[in-house]
């Protein structure tokens, strides 16, 4: 049920012939994630027919029997064993058969809770916190999450996954055990992308000085949150290479003894091409620059700081990517697809002094160096151009301003 919902009968996969989110494979899920003790019948109905003015309990507890009857020919059709399944006594229902019963939330409770029971540095009890770790694939039935029941049980299991991750962490902060630190907080960024676990990851990489990890996770992650959200990521990320202070006592240098600082600095001396070529990136570059929302902000006041100095116009074009001719009459298209399709577009109809960077799902933010207004309408025509040679489906319409209009909001 971590991530999704699948069944398995010996090695067989059970097909239900109902979608994933029908009533009565939410009926199913609620009386597996009740095995002990059942589930009272009130709250299967509430939770599975919403109150109507026009429908009074009698009847919707007609519907609940009749439900409870479909799923029982369901999972009989499916190949089980022809049994009842479902056992009323007392105004409980809960779920019944003569075969054992294998469920991925019973045998990562069971972990957790075996692991509780254990002294801290037990090598048994890691492996067990290691082990519900690893089960835990997901939320629990993400279909489902729009129900409160659902949300509810999902929080707890997402509260006892959290509480692994912290357990395991002091386990091997003591061990100094790195690469499983590492998994560690991979697998949580990998399911929880939007809860800040990648700063953990970065301060990892950072301990073993992995910078160019570190860095490779920082740039995803702030493009991450710019594609699927239109903002930059969490100030705790965005201060993470600033603020951040290493943790082992052995990276650590004694800064009152002036042999450390001749150290330090002959150690920086050496790595002085490695961060030249990392800042300056790639040579014989061609297209317009494209970055990251945040930094792209950076460059933006940039822009306009150096206006005090050398006043060169420039322009922020605001690109987006819409419905081409009637709504009602397009067919579907591939929004990742085209975005990828229109980046390509901007990217190679730029000078290569010119800037831009994706905004949420839809939209580009250019901006266009020692460029007059005036000038938009001939960028936007070659833009298309090439988006449509590029096979781009939809259609492109822009807005744009004078950056000195906008310095009091980018600065």
């Amino acid at each position: 049920m971590f991530g999704g919902f699948s069944m398995y009968y010996g090695n067989e996969a059970v097909i239900l012939n109902k979608s994933g989110n029908s009533k009565s494979v939410r009926l199913l899920q609620m009386l597996l994630l009740s095995l002990q003790g059942g589930i009272p019948k009130s709250e299967l109905i509430d939770n599975l027919y919403e109150w109507n003015e026009n429908t009074d309990m009698v009847n919707r507890n007609k519907n609940l029997n009749n439900l409870i009857y479909r799923l029982k020919g369901q999972l009989v059709s499916c190949g089980l064993p022809d049994e009842e399944y479902v056992e009323l006594n007392d105004g409980m229902c809960c779920f019944k058969c003569r075969i054992p019963l294998e469920l991925d939330v019973q045998k990562f409770e069971r972990a957790v809770d075996e692991a509780k029971q254990m002294t801290l540095g037990e090598a048994k009890r890691t492996a067990l916190l290691l082990k519900a770790n690893e089960m835990y694939g997901g939320e629990l039935l993400p279909a489902c999450q729009s129900t409160m029941w659902f949300f509810h049980k999902s929080n707890y299991y997402k509260e006892l996954y959290v509480q692994t991750i912290w357990e395991l962490e002091k386990e091997f902060l003591k061990v100094r055990d790195y690469k499983n630190r590492l998994l560690l907080y991979a697998r949580a960024a990998a399911i929880y992308p939007f809860e800040n676990w990648q700063v953990h990851l970065i301060r990892c990489n950072l301990e073993i000085y992995r910078y160019k990890e570190a860095l490779d996770i920082y740039n995803d992650t702030m493009e991450l949150y710019s594609q699927e959200m239109g903002t930059p990521p969490t100030a705790e990320l965005q201060k993470c290479f600033e603020e951040f202070e290493l943790m082992d006592d052995n990276h650590r240098s004694d800064v009152s003894n002036v042999n450390s600082w001749k150290n330090m600095d002959k150690a920086f001396m050496k790595r002085k091409g490695v961060i030249r070529k990392a800042i300056l990136g790639e040579e014989n570059v061609q297209g317009a620059y494209y970055c990251t929302y945040p930094s792209f902000v950076d460059y933006c006041r940039l822009v306009v700081r150096l206006k005090s100095r050398n006043p060169v116009p420039s322009v922020l074009m605001f690109l987006t990517l819409s419905w081409r001719g009637k709504k009602d009459s397009q067919k579907p298209i591939d929004l990742q697809e085209q975005m990828g399709i229109l980046k390509e577009a901007v990217g190679s109809s730029l000078r290569i002094g010119d800037a831009y960077t994706r905004y949420g799902n839809r939209h580009f933010i250019l901006l266009l160096a020692n460029t007059e207004k005036g000038f938009c309408d001939i960028v936007f025509r070659r833009i298309e151009i090439t988006y449509e040679k590029k096979s781009g489906k939809a259609e492109l319409w822009y807005y744009a301003d004078m950056t000195q209009v906008l310095e009091e909001a980018v600065l």
